[in-house]
C-alpha cells in the first residue's frame, strides 16, 4: 500500500514523492488553492502524511489551518512541521509576509485534547518529538556548525530544557531560528 503525502505550501521544494498544495501554480503544485479559503478541494482521511515546511508562519488562521490538516490526514497520520521559532527575529520578523513564530508549548496546547487551551478547536494531535535548531536545518548560515551544533544539542536534552532555552537562553544566544515538531492525527480514541 502507498502512503498518500502531502506538502503544504511546497512551492518549487516539494517533498519527494509527495503531492504538492500552494497558491502559484508551478511545476512542483498538483493543488492549486489558497490556504486561507476553506475548505480545502480535498478528502476528508486522504493522507498518511502532512508536511508543512515554513508555511504556517505565513497563514492568516492557524487554528483554522490546523483543523484542516486534521480534517485531511488520515486517523494515526504524521504531520512534520518547520518553522521560524519564535525567539528569534532573524526569522521571524525579518520576512514581511509572517504573522507569527512558532513555540514549543504551542501545538501541544493549542491542538492536543487536554492542552490548556484546546478549547479554541475540536482536533486532537498527539506531540511526538519537538526540536529547537539554533540555524535554519539545510539553510546557509553565517554561524559554524561549531557553535550552532552544540547550542542545538543543549537545547535540546529533554523538555525541561527546551522550556528554559525558550524562556530564557535563547535570547542570551541570539534565538533559535527554527522548530520542528511532529504530530500525530488522532481521530479516535482507542
Amino acid at each position: 500500500m502507498n502512503k498518500r503525502i502531502l506538502d503544504i505550501g511546497c512551492g518549487k521544494n516539494k517533498v519527494p514523492g509527495a503531492e504538492g498544495l500552494d497558491l502559484v501554480k508551478l511545476d512542483t503544485v498538483d493543488i492549486v488553492h489558497d490556504l486561507n479559503k476553506f475548505p480545502y478541494p480535498i478528502e476528508d482521511s486522504t493522507y498518511d502524511e502532512i508536511y508543512c515546511n515554513h508555511v504556517l508562519e505565513h497563514v492568516n488562521d492557524l487554528v483554522a489551518v490546523m483543523k484542516e490538516i486534521y480534517r485531511i490526514g488520515k486517523n494515526h497520520a504524521t504531520v512534520y512541521i518547520r518553522g521560524p521559532h519564535c525567539s528569534c527575529s532573524k526569522t521571524v520578523w525579518l520576512d514581511p509576509t509572517h504573522k507569527r513564530g512558532l513555540s514549543i508549548g504551542m501545538f501541544g496546547g493549542y491542538f492536543s485534547r487536554g492542552g490548556n487551551w484546546s478549547y479554541y478547536s475540536n482536533v486532537n494531535f498527539q506531540v511526538r518529538k519537538i526540536q529547537l535548531n539554533y540555524t535554519l536545518s539545510g539553510g546557509k548560515t553565517a554561524i559554524p556548525n561549531f557553535i550552532s551544533k552544540p547550542l542545538t544539542w543543549l537545547a535540546n536534552l529533554n523538555r525541561l530544557s527546551q522550556e528554559l532555552c525558550e524562556r530564557v537562553w535563547s535570547y542570551w544566544v541570539g534565538g533559535f531560528e527554527e522548530i520542528f515538531i511532529e504530530l500525530v492525527i488522532i481521530k479516535n480514541q482507542e
